[in-house]
């Protein structure tokens, strides 16, 4: 009996020990500390370029104002991972965008002015403006400013193995569909060389963890070291912004490196940060392309689902008692053989012959987007269902009478109840929301030829990725319609859809005239959301024209001639707060076709059920 209580007593000790040794091998303090002394490293060169920027600007020699600026983005993009993940605050201040913006995470924050590096370079490219004298030495002043201010800043240093690479891998996200995409430096196009700074930086942190690295199976820290020496070289030897070839890159280099760091975090069970400000629609596990990516369970918020919800709510999508006249349901709109749209420029109301205001967007990867309509005004797909049954003009019925109607009908009574058992009446509006809800949710198409392609597959032709080159550089689509979900939820978390304002007509002839729909104006009431639309996902944009939120474009062909020419302000009705770039692209007419060919692959209908 001694003997027995020895050996207990022994392997508990043994499984403290155990749990001890695990648990600090998570949260080396050695290794966090290193991981910190770089961080430091990095802002305090950030900070001494910051001021050879002040002090170049204060010269008014426009060469060396240039010269420093180019430095300053450098010295910015190795502290990046760093500021983006725990200092986001500062990164706004560093390299927010350069006109007044809304950041949907910040919903507190309804309006953001521009300040940084961005603005900076709107003073300085494609020439520099000499009425900006004043406003841009204030600029250089705030950067240096707050700079200096980022070291003293102290309480955001949780610097466990878990953060550090859950901001690894962020920033990995970051340089393959924001970075070298030219989203933070589209005028001075000086993206290939702050990539490689950036990449210097994760190199240099991942050097740190060298050891854990190597006791891992199947990946060591040579292979990573490796991938970004050679990521590195090729963008040295490649430097010219439009000639790019972006897909070898992230291919060859970035994509396979994202998935060696992603294998370490599942090797060592590191976790995501769990704080809502880290909350992600993309499982920060590996590659941007593999198939299972993305949760669409996301956005569940308080709801649930199950395979009884799910079938109930393919049945109840194709039911016309949903509408109060029993002749229309939800695929009246979203039509399965037209990529769930209808068609129409704009969509008809239940009398069948008056236009709504707005077009039919396809429900293909909704599950995926945590803003719904065209004005983002709900946040979860049962919300969005419910606000369609209360419509007047859509469904022109009471959500909660409906419900009660439909699971009263013999067909869905069996299969409500084993769907919901033991519900209340009173919840049978959220109950048939909540089922429609489960059935989108399985809408998920990520397996275009685009797709494959990426995984490895030959299913892409020359012109086609010459597109996905162009799409990603040269013709900028990438800057809002963010690969690889080719919407506007942003990288690196997907969790937020961005919106913005192009100045689009209301009809297409000359002359053009500006449409006036508010967009999320109306919703949110904030100046810089007036004619401001979601940015919706690219998927199967090939089956559903006609395109805008107003149908005003038929083909892809016009689009594109849209964006080529600057948007609105090509056809001279631009609204003041036209966020899309005025810009002519310059695109050739093969290129164009080319950029065609590719949003053709991204086409797959093979989900429906």
């Amino acid at each position: 009996m001694p003997g027995k209580k020895i050996t207990i007593i022994s392997l508990f000790l043994l499984s403290i020990s155990i749990f001890a040794f695990v648990n600090r091998e998570k949260t080396d303090p050695g290794k966090a500390s290193l991981v910190k002394h770089h961080y430091l490293q990095q802002a305090a060169s950030f900070q001494l370029q910051t001021e050879k920027l002040l002090a170049a600007v204060k010269s008014g020699d426009e060469k060396r104002i240039r010269r420093e600026f180019i430095l300053t983005r450098n010295a910015y993009k190795k502290i990046e991972l760093y500021a983006e993940y725990w200092f986001s605050f500062y990164a706004n201040r560093f390299n927010g965008p350069p006109i007044d913006y809304f950041e949907e995470s910040e919903s507190d924050m309804p309006v953001q002015h521009p300040s940084g590096l961005q603005l900076v370079e709107s003073y300085l490219y494609p020439q520099f403006d000499k009425k900006k004298k004043k406003a841009l030495l204030f600029q250089a002043s705030e950067l240096n400013r707050y700079a200096a201010e980022l070291p003293k800043v102290n309480e955001s240093f949780a610097f466990s193995t878990d953060n550090i690479f859950d901001a690894l891998i962020e920033e990995l996200y970051r340089l393959t569909a924001l970075t070298i995409a030219g989203f933070d430096s589209q005028l001075a196009l000086n993206s290939l060389p702050e990539c490689s700074n950036a990449l210097t930086s994760i190199n240099e942190v991942l050097e740190i963890f060298k050891d854990d690295i190597n006791a891992g199976e199947g990946i060591s820290y040579q292979q990573m070291n490796g991938h970004i020496r050679a990521a590195i070289q090729y963008l040295l030897q490649h430097p010219d912004f439009n000639s790019f070839n972006r897909m070898a890159f992230i291919k060859n280099y970035l994509d396979p490196l994202t998935t060696m760091v992603g294998s370490f975090i599942e090797a060592k069970h590191l976790k995501a940060n769990p704080a809502g400000q880290f909350y992600a629609a993309i499982k920060k596990n590996g590659s941007l392309f593999r198939n299972n990516a993305f949760d669409p369970y996301r956005f569940l918020d308080d709801y649930s689902t199950s395979a009884p919800r799910i079938e109930l709510g393919r049945k109840l999508f194709y039911e016309p008692a949903l509408s109060a006249n029993g002749q229309r349901s939800c695929a009246s709109c979203h039509i399965p053989g037209k990529a769930f749209t209808d068609g129409l420029k704009t969509s008809l109301a239940l009398d069948g012959h008056s236009p709504l205001p707005r077009n039919a967007p396809t429900i293909w990867n909704a599950a995926l987007q945590r803003n719904l309509f065209y004005d983002s005004r709900t946040r979860n797909l049962e919300d969005q269902v419910m606000a369609v049954l209360n419509n007047a003009k859509e469904m022109h019925g009471s959500a909660q009478h409906t419900a009660a109607n439909i699971i009263s009908k013999e067909t869905y009574r069996a299969l409500y109840e084993q769907a919901y058992p033991g519900a209340l009446a009173e919840k049978a509006a959220t109950n048939i929301c909540n089922a429609i809800a489960s059935y989108e949710r399985t809408l998920i198409v990520l397996n275009a030829r685009f797709d494959q392609f990426m995984n490895g597959k030959n299913t892409l032709s020359k012109d086609e990725i010459n597109g996905f080159n162009l799409f990603m550089g040269k013709a900028k689509c990438g800057t809002c319609h963010f690969m690889p979900l080719f919407g506007g939820a942003k990288p690196p978390r997907y969790y937020y859809t961005e919106s913005e304002v192009l100045g689009i007509p209301l009809n297409n002839f000359n002359p053009a005239r500006p449409d006036r729909d508010s967009g999320r104006y109306l919703v949110t009431g904030s100046p810089v959301h007036l004619f401001s639309f979601k940015t919706p996902s690219l998927r199967n944009v090939a089956l559903t024209a006609p395109y805008m939120h107003n149908g005003v474009f038929g083909t892809l062909d016009e689009v594109i001639d849209f964006y080529n020419n600057g948007g609105g302000k090509g056809l001279g009705i631009a609204p003041a707060n036209q966020s899309l770039s005025f810009d002519k692209l310059n695109l050739t007419g093969k290129e164009k076709k080319d950029v065609i060919a590719f949003l053709k692959s991204l086409t797959d209908t093979s989900g429906v059920y």
